[in-house]
């Protein structure tokens, strides 16, 4: 990944738990034994020191043993969602093989199985019935942003509308604004505006996650 950024050093004020939960943060067993003790990680990770090639190899065995695009989809949304150091660093590794698995193609059925395949939140969901808490929810965000990517989920690839499902284009673009554009990932942000569907199929899924209008 060519980020054309020099390397920063910056002082890092989570602990524990909730290091090791923020994707941007989060290294996995890569972190060192000196990190664990100043950042408050003994026990809770594995003993092992992993360098960050060793945790691509791992990742990558484990990407291979999935048979379906769409699984391989979700292992890496999953990746991402937990380590977004490594998962740029495994894209990067193998980037012809994964490119259409984490976009076009693979990305048309991720965002109609949205609802079923929902693991944490990425983003930031604007739906109709809150249009007037806009503020409050812009306030949500934690974080300077310089790139946002924004969908309606009204034509999602020729699927048709994909109501609060056509997240998963904005999610998908903005990986590829890092992995290709070396945007930094904690600039970017995914909106969906959830202005509700006509997709018959979405409203009468019982696990569809939307503004059901």
């Amino acid at each position: 990944m060519n980020t054309g950024r020099t390397t920063e050093e910056f002082s890092i004020e989570k602990r524990g738990t909730l290091l090791v939960e923020d994707p941007l943060l989060n290294k996995g067993t890569a972190f060192t034994t000196e990190e664990r003790i100043q950042h408050g990680l003994l026990g809770l990770l594995p003993p092992h020191v992993d360098t960050l090639e060793e945790q691509v190899e791992r990742a990558y065995e484990a990407f291979c043993d999935f048979n379906e695009p769409i699984n391989k989809h979700i292992y890496l949304r999953q990746l991402q969602d937990e380590n977004e150091t490594l998962f740029y660093r495994l894209m990067l590794a193998h980037i012809t093989e994964m490119m259409a698995i984490i976009y076009t193609p693979v990305v048309g059925l991720a965002c109609e199985r949205f609802s079923h395949i929902y693991r944490r939140p990425r983003g930031i969901f604007i739906s109709y019935p809150e249009r007037d808490s806009m503020d409050a929810i812009l306030e949500n965000i934690e974080r300077d942003i310089d790139v946002i990517v924004v969908t309606d989920g009204e034509r999602i690839l020729g699927l048709g509308d994909q109501g609060v499902g056509g997240m998963g284009i904005p999610i998908g673009k903005l990986s590829l604004y890092t992995l290709c554009g070396g945007v930094a990932p904690e600039k970017t942000l995914p909106i969906v505006l959830d202005l509700g569907t006509n997709n018959q199929e979405r409203l009468d899924d019982p696990r569809y996650i939307g503004w059901r209008e």
